[in-house]
């Protein structure tokens, strides 16, 4: 934190987060005394999540997932037993 009272985030948490110069965060603190930094998209995101309203794209990327489990498992199941 600056002498202004400003906190820096490290370059590749920004980049993890899709923080660019300028965009408003939210920080809060969490009942461990860890801090969350969450940008306005990622809050908007979680807010249209607890709605109820679910993009495709989340949807796909579940189907997407439970494909490649079933795959690993099927392999599992493929493979001979010792």
């Amino acid at each position: 934190m600056d002498e202004r009272g400003r906190l820096v985030l490290p370059a590749a948490m920004r980049r993890r987060l899709g923080l660019r110069a300028g965009d408003e965060v939210t920080i809060s603190e969490q009942e461990d005394g860890t801090l969350r930094v969450q940008g306005r998209q990622a809050a908007a995101r979680a807010l249209i999540g607890s709605a109820g309203r679910a993009q495709s794209s989340v949807l796909e990327e579940l189907r997407a997932d439970r494909q490649r489990q079933a795959a690993a498992e099927d392999e599992a199941a493929a493979r001979p037993r010792r």
